[in-house]
């Protein structure tokens, strides 16, 4: 009988693909090389998925398997293999689990694999150790492993050390490990030494960031045992390290706190958090483009770190972008723009073509006019995503600005009415909001919810000539009580125009930090009014700087709408994506019907 067939690709067509493993043990890749030389083949099949645009496949499994084989067996061999659809992700993943279990990579390839995994899933660790087949406590000891140098590291994959070496060495400050690792080397010392030798750690004073003053009379201050005794471990260190290591948190978080002025996100890293900085630019390998920099500028995920590890304590690192996958994505489209403005410079007869074309080839910034004219071909429009204190702040405002013309606007209005009763949304009409309104036309007064023996006697002793405008109120109450989709189409169809509702002032520029207050002076054209005096004044504290953005001689600060405040325009037909609140749109029919009444209304009853 006939057997199903193992699908094959020839070596030559396939390339190697994000492995984690990154040495491979020239004794096992003899025996294993030696093993197929015998058999003449490859009998297990490696796991294959396709590059885009190409017709080779990179490997996801078996990367061993196919170095030995075209050793031994040349590029035009068949190769077994599986083909998988899988992401880049999901491959090294995969790839981690695999050699994990058949051949184990070192435990500095896992941590490394770990944190760019733990990038992947924005800093959850629970979904990266189920994603990489972990247990919670393996992925906590793997990425602790990641506070040694590249040294350490390199020699744990070269199996120089122990992984107990390592973890001793993770517990000491970067400027000692590789002094300590030269030891370890030289003199084959085993861990059980070393972690002798280590004993209470001690922490060394000039690495503070808080004030050592008080330490000068302090008893575990090794400076003052030196002078004591003929043993000790030198001048300047503190030997109560939980004391030491309390001290410095407070300090990191101290300044943690005063950067959330400057920052939405500010990051402490933390030995063992896994902490891969991601930096955003206008310019570079993974610049984004000056316009979209600003913008980035002025996004929630924009942000800085601080440092809370041995060696750095509360060094900061800024201009990091704490989205990866929004990052990924600005980047590729700033470099699409600048290789189409390269290939526009390269097709001119200057001298600069060659340049121009290396900038093409490499997807980077010239700093030459290619880089303005890939200006033109970027998005014009620099997105991010908005604060959630923003949108909290302007929606409240939309709402005022809707009662505004609801009250107003009293045809419409009554139209409104007639399309919350459509759409059953009747609930949306608030009462707190319409009894304030009541007070101030009709007189103060109490009025019992329990039945409707009160709310009548009241409504029946409102004069003839206040009726017309309490059902304004009432209608107008609606804007505190429909939903954010609801409220920007109805904002839409009283044609609310937010230049005459919004104003530049304090209250608003507060709501942002000073990285968001630049990105909103660019997009709004402050800062270009402001000229030369805008780097003085963004280099002063807040207020200052919020003052000098609302004394611009000229600037239009009615009129002049940030787009942050503007509401999307959806058409009455509900055609668009569900608000950010999620909810159905149901005052979309009404609005629609009312649409089409409205055409064929008359002007004297429209």
């Amino acid at each position: 009988m006939s057997l199903p067939t193992t699908p094959t690709l020839p070596i030559r067509r396939i390339v190697q693909g994000d492995n984690p493993r990154e040495y491979f043990d020239p004794a096992d890749m003899a025996d294993l090389e030696e093993g197929i030389r015998a058999v003449g083949c490859v009998l297990q099949p490696i796991v294959v998925r396709p590059v885009p645009d190409t017709d080779h496949f990179a490997i996801v499994v078996g990367e061993r398997r196919w170095r030995a084989a075209k050793n031994v067996l040349g590029d035009d061999y068949e190769m077994p293999v599986v083909f998988k659809e899988v992401s880049a992700a999901a491959a090294e993943a995969m790839a981690v689990v695999e050699n994990h279990h058949r051949a184990p990579m070192s435990v500095a390839e896992e941590a490394r694999a770990a944190q760019r995994q733990l990038h992947r899933n924005h800093g959850d660790k629970a979904e990266t150790a189920a994603g990489m087949g972990w247990k919670p406590d393996l992925l906590a000891r793997r990425l602790a492993l990641l506070a040694c140098t590249p040294k350490v590291l390199d020699a744990l994959t070269k199996h120089q050390i122990q992984v107990g070496h390592a973890e001793l060495l993770s517990g000491v400050p970067i400027e000692m490990q590789e002094r300590v690792l030269g030891g370890l080397l030289a003199h084959k010392v085993p861990v059980a030494v070393l972690k002798a030798q280590l004993g209470q750690y001690a922490r060394r004073l000039s690495d503070a960031i808080f004030d050592t003053a008080a330490c000068a009379a302090c008893p575990h201050n090794s400076t003052r045992q030196a002078g004591l005794f003929a043993d000790s471990i030198g001048e300047g260190f503190c030997q109560h390290p939980t004391h030491f290591d309390e001290l410095t948190q407070q300090a990191v978080d101290a300044k943690a706190s005063a950067l959330c002025v400057e920052y939405p996100v500010v990051h402490v890293v933390r030995p063992g958090d896994g902490f891969a900085p991601l930096h955003v630019s206008a310019e570079g390998e993974l610049g984004v483009g000056a316009a979209q920099y600003a913008g980035c500028q002025g996004c929630k995920s924009f942000g800085c770190a601080v440092s809370a590890m041995p060696g750095s304590y509360g060094s900061v690192t800024a201009s990091l972008c704490f989205d990866p996958a929004c990052n990924s994505q600005k980047v590729a489209q700033w470099r699409v723009a600048v290789r189409q403005a390269a290939r526009e410079a390269s097709a001119q007869p200057t001298s600069s073509g060659e340049e121009s074309r290396s900038a093409q080839r490499r997807g980077t910034s010239t700093g030459r006019p290619a880089d303005k004219r890939a200006q033109r071909v970027a998005p014009s429009r620099p997105a991010h995503q908005t604060p959630q204190r923003v949108v909290e702040y302007r929606i409240k405002q939309w709402r005022k600005w809707l009662a505004a013309a609801l009250m107003a606007q009293p045809q419409r209005s009554h139209r409104v009415l007639i399309a919350l009763t459509l759409g059953g949304r009747g609930a949306d009409l608030r009462a707190a909001q319409f009894e304030k309104a009541l007070a101030k036309i009709a007189g103060p007064g109490s009025c019992s919810h329990v039945d409707l023996q009160e709310p009548l006697r009241r409504a029946d002793a409102v004069a003839a000539d206040q009726v017309d405008r309490l059902v304004q109120a009432a209608i107008a109450s609606a804007a505190f009580g429909v939903d954010t989709r609801n409220l920007e189409l109805l904002l839409g169809f009283l044609g609310v125009d937010e230049a005459r509702c919004f104003r530049w002032d304090a209250a608003f520029l507060d709501l942002f930090t000073m990285s968001e207050l630049e990105s909103l002076a660019t997009e709004g054209g402050l800062k270009a009014a402001l000229g030369s005096r805008f780097k003085a004044a963004r280099a002063g504290k807040k207020d200052a700087f919020i003052q000098a953005l609302l004394n611009v001689e000229g600037f239009a600060y009615q009129g002049t709408v940030p787009a942050v405040m503007r509401y999307p325009r959806h058409s009455p037909d509900g055609a668009s994506a569900p608000g950010e609140d999620g909810e159905a749109c149901s005052v979309a029919e009404g609005a629609a019907s009312l649409a089409s009444a409205e055409a064929q209304a008359s002007p004297a009853t429209a």
